[in-house]
């Protein structure tokens, strides 16, 4: 027995002098199923990505085709105002091109945040001539049905009556033109018998933004019937809001009014008078005040760049000509109204909904509302010619 176990460990001490390796052993990770749930929920949007990406750049050949109705489908229907203006934007991204413009849109990124829902961004470039813009802008997408649809800005909603305030991140100022525009409606409701329906405010954080969603090259604000009010918040803030509310939501009214009928030069001189006219008083309530019209015609008529033009040239002046519609479109709104009052004018304007509404853009229809214009204007204040003359002899004599 004795001289087996010194066997035994004669045999252990040879095996262990033979061993050139020391021997591990492998330790196997375990994971929970909610760690691998969650491992392969991240593997499958990473995957998701990648085909959106792959489905978004059909949108992208759409629009360099030209192709509305291929364009549309990734938008989302549901989202009836959001789905309007990009109808527009599509026609007016044709309208662009056939106007000479380059005009590409690139897909820059996207996010998705679950296999229902994420972002993409989108940038804008249009050049014409000179001038050249890359706007850029993300749009919450949605996946409805199997599809993936872009569903408008990621905006916040603030609400009061009628009025809906959509904003990105400024949520203070929101507030601020949510309560200046319910002031001024109030006052044209009750100075104009104005009763709006859903009116929609999109506030947005830089003119990057506001363009790409027009498309433009480059504004800080655009309004347009059928469509919400945009508007640029740092514009918003270093400048008037209570003003440029003011004159925006007389674009609402006039187009209400007339059934958008009312030409581009009234639309913006009435717009421009009331800019003017409407201040806050001592309680910080909206009123008309037709004295500040002077100061505001002294401004304009010492402007070295202002000519006058009779109503016929008026209705020749192209939507880009921004100045002259304006300034001969305020001279002239200011010289209806002051002479004959707001009533005679509104109830003129109001005859122009028995015309047929033309659902495009005020820019791709100019010529056939300067007609209908030129049409209601000799019905209600005599021959456009003698008209022309009035007006212009009337601020002359100042």
């Amino acid at each position: 027995m004795k001289k087996i176990m010194i066997l035994i460990g004669f045999l252990v001490i040879i095996l262990i002098g033979c061993s050139t390796e020391p021997i591990t052993i492998e330790e196997e990770i375990s994971l929970t199923k909610e760690e691998q749930a969650a491992i392969d929920k991240q593997e499958e949007i990473v995957e998701e990505s990648n085909l959106v990406k792959s489905y978004f750049s059909q949108m992208i050949e759409a629009v360099e085709n030209n192709d509305e109705e291929g364009f549309l489908k990734f938008q989302n229907k549901s989202n009836s105002l959001f789905y309007k203006e990009q109808e527009r934007w599509i026609e007016e991204a044709i309208f662009k091109k056939n106007q000479g413009y380059n005009f590409t849109l690139h897909l820059r990124k996207v996010n998705i945040t679950s296999l229902e829902e994420g972002t993409i961004e989108l940038s804008v470039n249009m050049k014409y001539q000179n001038s050249v813009s890359n706007n850029k802008v993300t749009y919450s997408i949605l996946k409805l049905n199997d599809n993936w649809k872009i569903d408008d800005v990621p905006f916040e909603k603030i609400i009061k009556g009628n009025i809906a305030v959509l904003y990105v991140s400024d949520e203070e100022q929101a507030q601020i033109v949510l309560n200046e525009a319910s002031d001024i409606i109030e006052l044209y409701s009750k100075e104009f018998k104005w009763e709006p329906k859903e009116i929609t405010i999109k506030l947005y954080d830089s003119m990057e933004q506001v363009s790409a969603t027009v498309p433009w090259t480059g504004l800080a604000g655009w309004n347009e019937t059928g469509e919400s009010l945009k508007l640029m918040i740092p514009s918003m803030v270093h400048n008037n809001s209570f003003k440029i509310l003011a004159h925006e939501l007389s674009h609402k009214m006039l187009s209400d009014f007339s059934n958008d009928n009312l030409s581009l030069y009234l639309q913006e001189g009435v717009a421009s008078l009331l800019q003017s006219v409407v201040e806050k008083d001592e309680t910080d309530k909206p009123i008309i005040n037709l004295n500040n019209l002077a100061t505001a015609e002294q401004q304009l008529l010492e402007n070295k760049e202002f000519t006058f033009l009779p109503i016929s040239d008026m209705n020749k002046l192209d939507y880009t000509q921004s100045f002259e519609i304006s300034s001969v479109g305020f001279l002239l709104a200011d010289y209806l109204i002051t002479q004959q009052g707001f009533e005679n004018f509104f109830t003129m304007v109001k005859d122009l909904a028995s015309d047929p509404y033309i659902d495009t853009r005020g820019e791709h229809k100019l010529q056939i509302l300067s007609e209908r214009t030129t049409k209601v204007l000799e019905k209600f204040y005599g021959n456009t010619s003698q008209l022309s003359l009035d007006y212009e002899n009337h601020f002359n004599r100042q």
